[in-house]
């Protein structure tokens, strides 16, 4: 085996992320329209956390370009990816939470929990 050899090639990678952004799409397009048609706060939910999975292919390829023009072993570059990482970061928590249904963070009204029990 060659000692100089990458554990996992970044194609590899590339490819398994921009699948993952495909299976995103997918996913929140038809949880959507399950959120339109029922009005279902669980389906909202999954949408949310599916929608999460689109912006790792571009990531991908952003912190590649950024690492391919400084350097991997650039602290430029590690700033400028924090700084791209964390504002993407709080953009999507942002949304997330725009989005997010309200019904989910109350809980159970004391009469809810008496006809429960």
């Amino acid at each position: 085996m060659d000692g100089t050899r990458e554990i996992v090639d970044p194609s590899h990678v590339g490819l398994a992320l921009a699948i993952l952004m495909g299976v995103g799409v997918v996913a929140t397009f038809g949880l959507v329209l399950a959120v339109r048609r029922s009005g279902s706060a669980a389906s909202r939910k999954a949408a949310i956390f599916a929608a999460a999975l689109i912006p790792g292919y571009p990531m991908w390829v952003v912190y590649n370009a950024i690492e391919d023009a400084l350097g991997l072993d650039s602290v430029a570059a590690l700033l400028l990816n924090l700084v791209l990482f964390l504002a993407v970061g709080v953009a999507g928590g942002l949304l997330g939470r725009r989005f997010w249904p309200e019904e989910l963070d109350q809980p159970p009204s004391r009469q809810e929990r008496q006809v429960t029990e």
